[in-house]
């Protein structure tokens, strides 16, 4: 049996997007639903505002995608025509994960230039680090974007996808080197900054192909730890949010309250999900006016360099009534503010239009997830990433966010080279030799001198 066959059919079965998605929206929904209002003003200071019928609705939009998904997953096949661990494009596949490299690290040398230009010292971060203090997020004004150019640093997604294939077709110190470098380049980025979504946007996707590679381990405990995966992650999650809030919010509110900082940060995890549904509440009732057009569900189109600079959406949309901001501030509570992934596509297309951008997002996932499981070149590379939207739904809609266009783009442009190295390997094949003449068309010297005698004999009448 061959090595696409055998991890197709032990795929990790939380990497499902049907199963994720039925792992995660339930949970988190529980939570936002079973909180009172009076819960709700004390822990988050924003009156209850999700209704019954909303959570109907988040519950049935998971059901929709999750059903879309699993209706493209068919059978796995066992052919390696399109293999991302075909041996005759490991040498592109190292090859590209050096180019994202250096292309992510460029990325980071221009974010730091640009924090050097706007007043950032090495004794600011040390400082910063040292008292473990960032709440009033000074240092993200000071780090300015530049388009195109520190957007390079999302390149870093598509580059530990690449790398981590690269590795699985043999070791390579360097590329482990790199991707070290890398990690710790968003470990930096997510404190100094506050976006702990540099760091998750690296690890979900990276635990997602260490996972596939892991479950056809020949060692039981490898295979049940990859299992048991989710359930250990939950631990982990909440540990590394602790500590990632222990100087983002800590510092500053432990002095306004009598909780211990685990209790403080076990309602604080919960309150970023609890929250981002209320707020898809909110929307839901005051984010929608005649003439609007869909924002969130596009905001990559929106938001990508030449049509923001236009300010398309500003000049095509009817004006909102209400700044987002605003409505945050009377509705809500502006420090929480993920307007919640499952109601979006709902305040922009209505019930319908988002029921069926549910069914197109499952489709979608299904298909990658399948060439993800058959160990296909395209599935392999996206479907890593597809799955930090899946982990961050509740919240809001990671897919349509400019953030993962970057690499995105990146590991398209992989695909297309692996493709096209394959089929040029295979043009170069050598053409298979003749068959050998079957066994009677054989004859020897002394058969043709018979054969030659009998036919020079008389015929007898």
């Amino acid at each position: 049996m061959n090595r696409i066959a055998r991890t197709a059919q032990t795929a990790p079965w939380w990497l499902n997007p049907g199963v994720a998605v039925l792992l995660i929206v339930p949970v988190t929904v529980a939570i936002a639903a079973s909180l009172t209002d009076a819960q709700y003003r004390l822990e988050y200071g924003t009156p209850k505002h999700l209704t019954p019928a909303t959570v109907t609705l988040c519950l049935v939009a998971a059901l929709v995608l999750a059903t879309a998904a699993t209706l493209m997953i068919t059978p796995a096949r066992s052919d390696d025509e399109s293999a991302i661990d075909d041996p005759r494009t490991a040498g592109a596949v190292r090859g590209a994960a050096r180019v994202l490299f250096w292309l992510t690290v460029l990325g980071y040398v221009a974010f730091a230039a640009s924090g050097i230009a706007g007043g950032v010292r090495l004794s600011t971060i040390v400082d910063t680090v040292a008292t473990q203090s960032n709440y009033t997020n000074s240092l993200k004004e000071q780090f300015v974007t530049i388009p195109g150019i520190t957007t390079l640093t999302q390149v870093g997604m598509a580059f530990v996808i690449v790398a981590l294939y690269s590795l699985r077709h043999r070791p390579d110190r360097v590329l482990r080197v790199q991707i070290v470098v890398v990690f710790a380049l968003a470990t930096l980025r997510a404190f100094l900054l506050t976006e702990r979504l540099a760091l998750i946007e690296l690890a979900v996707p990276a635990l997602a192909v260490a996972a596939v590679g892991a479950v056809a381990s020949r060692r039981a405990l490898h295979r049940t730890l990859v299992h048991a995966a989710p359930f250990l992650a939950v631990p982990v999650v909440f540990a590394v949010f602790a500590g990632f809030e222990y100087s983002r919010s800590w510092q500053y509110f432990a002095s306004r309250t009598d909780r211990s900082f685990l209790e403080f940060a076990v309602l604080r995890f919960g309150g970023y999900y609890a929250t981002a549904y209320n707020n898809g509440q909110v929307q839901l009732d005051h984010g929608t006016w005649p003439g609007r057009l869909p924002d969130g569900s596009l905001s990559a189109f929106w938001t990508a360099p030449g049509i923001a600079n236009l300010g398309l959406y500003e000049r095509w949309s009817a004006p909102p009534p209400l700044d987002a901001q605003f409505m945050l501030e009377r509705f809500a509570n502006p420090e929480f503010n993920n307007p919640g992934g499952l109601t979006t596509p709902f305040v922009d297309f209505g019930l319908v239009g988002g029921l069926v951008f549910f069914v197109v997002i499952g489709t979608v996932l299904g298909v990658l997830y399948r060439g993800l499981r058959d160990g296909r070149i395209t599935g392999s590379l996206i479907y890593p990433i597809m799955l930090t939207g899946l982990a961050d739904m509740p919240r809001y809609l990671y897919w349509s966010q400019g953030r993962v266009v970057p690499s995105v783009v990146a590991l398209v442009v992989v695909a297309v080279v692996l493709h096209s190295r394959r089929r040029d390997r295979w043009r170069q094949r050598p053409p298979a030799p003749l068959p050998a003449p079957p066994p009677e068309t054989v004859t020897t010297g002394a058969h043709r001198a018979v054969k030659h005698s009998l036919g020079r004999q008389p015929v007898l009448r």
